[in-house]
């Protein structure tokens, strides 16, 4: 194989610390990874492992926490106060550099007891209800970053990441539109930067030149009054002395911005990489840069670091959802990294829920898990998968990975399922180049595709194993009329022919993102949703960025509490606080839920000695249980 000049794995020196390269796996905060412990878990420690193993040249990890740390039955909360406490964290270093890269630890700024720079701030997108931390605490909160950082150097770390970004609290120090001080810490840049410069030289006093000291900041808050382009190069040349990495992400920790602190479809691909660009080529700065959001690829990454946009790149969410993506990267293979769709459900799952995963990687904060659990097949077997879907394929590809004999049925003339309306959707092209991955993966793989073939029980006789993936259909609500409405799965590719005027029935996540990818054709589309909300089914974060981009849009109309009494071919009736009223439309879109093709799916369920049914056609959900059931189907075979 020819050898590839590949500049992001090239090595660099930072201070007294010699990186194997230019990739930082980025930090996770891994809540569901703790059960109380204070301390990183096995499961948390063999996460950030993986990392290293998988070729990053530094690791960052996240959970310590400084203070009266407690476990607040919420929370990752690691304490470096209590040696036995220290043990884990230790041993997390070494696990990674076991592996050849660098070990890092983010640390936070998030103040105690509701306390922000000014009075009426917000804490982590909380509503308007921080205190002005007075200069005592503020004393305290530097002791314990100093602190920390004399823990970790002595733990064996080899940096630290000081989130000074995206408007959490500390941060607030920086940004003129939050920090509204009168003392010797508000008002000027200068002034605005001392709380986070004197913290930077407590730490530095206290690990000296052992330890690589890193910086995350928003090159632009883009909100007026908040920090911009310059001011946060301003901001930067007054620190840059006093660290050795500069970070530069974007954006603020509320619903507007999240977008681009955590890039998703709304934003095009690596929307953040221009301002990293912007301090590296100013010539300002003497320190390397660096940059993240969305980088989901070596490739990727490597067009930043051949370009001069950045020294250094992070990765999260592309190590999430293939860990393999610099090792397939190396070998020229980057067409088969998994791509992230972008749904945020890895961020949402271990903030807001009960357990880490990944919409695309079914592996994902079970690594060590599936490592230890799953057993080679004895034999060869001969699999029929019913479905060309997310779930089908992901299915068929597992099962033909571990040495079956699959083969794929699928009734129409192409793969895709459900999720090729992503293809006509702008703000969906992570789904689509997901869409698109599979279908190549499935078309390069030993595979026996039979499209245009509506697999019959009587076709399946024969086979030892059947995973039936066959989806859901619409909905169909009871209400007079509703034949004059179209399903919202009919509309994509056809938006020429609604008109200009429509109206969705249903309010959920389908018919919001139908609504709004209509009205942002230019067309009047109209949401009927009988509850208070809309997109109620919609992962936390992605549900914020969705409310988001509604805002935005004029041609996107909301009807909360409407009841859908009929249906004509150009009206709809509805009954909102007791009233009956009507709105007209050129076409009725329906969005009311999918239906499991469940009595179809059980039809297959005898026709081999091993079965399983997933996806849709058990329940409709999302691409996530499907690929997770994929992969549970496939691995008992």
């Amino acid at each position: 194989m020819e050898e590839r000049k590949i500049d992001a794995l090239s090595p660099i020196r930072v201070g007294n610390v010699l990186f194997r390269n230019r990739i930082i796996a980025a930090p996770t905060t891994m809540h569901s990874m703790s059960n109380g412990e204070l301390y990183p878990t096995e499961d948390a420690i063999e996460y950030f492992a993986q990392r290293a193993k998988a070729g990053a040249g530094m690791v960052t990890c996240a959970g310590v926490k400084f203070g009266d740390v407690a476990d607040d039955g919420e929370h990752a909360n690691w304490d470096l106060s209590v040696k036995n406490h220290r043990n884990r964290a230790h041993e997390l270093a070494e696990r990674i550099h076991y592996y050849g890269a660098k070990a890092s630890m983010e640390l936070m700024g998030i103040f105690p007891d509701g306390y922000t720079v000014s009075d009426g701030c917000s804490i982590m997108g909380s509503p308007p209800i921080g205190r002005e931390i007075p200069i005592s605490e503020m004393e305290k909160f530097k002791q314990g970053y100093a602190d920390s950082a004399a823990a970790l150097c002595e733990l064996g770390y080899d940096a630290i990441l000081f989130h000074f970004g995206h408007n959490i609290p500390v941060a607030q120090f920086l940004s003129p539109l939050t920090n509204h001080r009168t003392d010797q810490y508000g008002g000027s840049t200068e002034n605005r930067v001392r709380y986070i410069a004197e913290i930077l030289d407590a730490v530095r006093e206290r690990v000296g030149k052992k330890m690589i000291l890193e910086v995350r900041i928003s090159g632009d808050e883009f909100e007026k009054g908040g920090i911009g382009l310059e001011e946060s190069m301003k901001i930067a040349e007054l620190i840059q002395d006093k660290i050795d990495i500069l970070q530069v992400s974007a954006g603020m920790h509320n619903p507007k911005w999240m977008t681009w602190t955590h890039p998703c479809g709304f934003r095009p691909p690596v929307p953040n990489v221009y301002l990293a660009e912007a301090f590296k080529k100013s010539g300002r700065f003497h320190i390397p840069i660096g940059t993240l959001g969305a980088v989901d690829s070596l490739e990727e990454a490597n067009v930043i670091v051949s370009s001069g946009k950045a020294d250094f790149v992070s990765i999260a969410r592309g190590f999430i959802a293939d860990i393999d993506l610099i090792k397939k990267g190396m070998e020229g293979r980057t067409e088969d990294v998994v791509p992230c769709i972008k749904c945020m459900r890895c961020h949402d799952s271990t903030v807001y829920g009960t357990h880490f995963v990944c919409a695309v990687n079914p592996r994902a904060g079970m690594e060590e898990v599936y490592d230890r659990i799953e057993e080679e097949p004895q034999f060869c077997k001969k699999v029929a998968v019913i479905g060309g879907g997310p779930g089908g394929m992901r299915a068929a590809l597992y099962a033909a990975a571990r040495g079956h004999d699959v083969t794929l049925f699928e009734q129409k003339d192409h793969l895709g399922g459900q999720i090729v309306f992503a293809d006509y959707v702008s703000f969906k092209y992570p789904l689509a180049n997901y869409k698109n991955w599979l279908i190549h993966q499935v078309e390069k793989g030993p595979i026996d595709v039979k499209l245009n073939t509506k697999a019959t029980p009587e076709m399946i006789q024969g086979y030892d194993a059947v995973i039936i993936a066959i989806g859901a259909e619409p909905l169909i609500i009871p209400v007079p009329g509703v034949e004059n409405a179209v399903p919202a799965t009919s509309v994509y590719g056809k938006e020429d022919t609604v008109g200009k005027e429509v109206v969705v029935i249903g309010g959920g996540q389908v018919g919001c993102e139908t609504a709004l990818h209509l009205a942002k054709s230019g067309i009047k589309a109209t949401v009927l949703e009988m509850r208070d909300a809309l997109a109620p089914d919609a992962s936390t974060t992605h549900r914020d960025e969705l409310m988001v981009e509604i805002g935005k849009e004029e041609n996107f109309v909301t009807v909360t509490g409407a009841k859908v009494v009929s249906v004509a071919k150009n009206s709809v009736t509805y009954i909102k606080d007791g009233k009956e009223e009507s709105i007209s439309a050129d076409t009725v879109i329906l969005a009311s839920g999918m239906k499991a093709k469940m009595e179809e799916a059980d039809s297959f369920v005898p026709c081999a000695p091993e079965f399983a049914e997933i996806g849709d056609c058990v329940r409709a959900r999302t691409v996530e249980e499907a690929t997770r059931e994929a992969f549970y189907a496939a691995s008992n075979i």
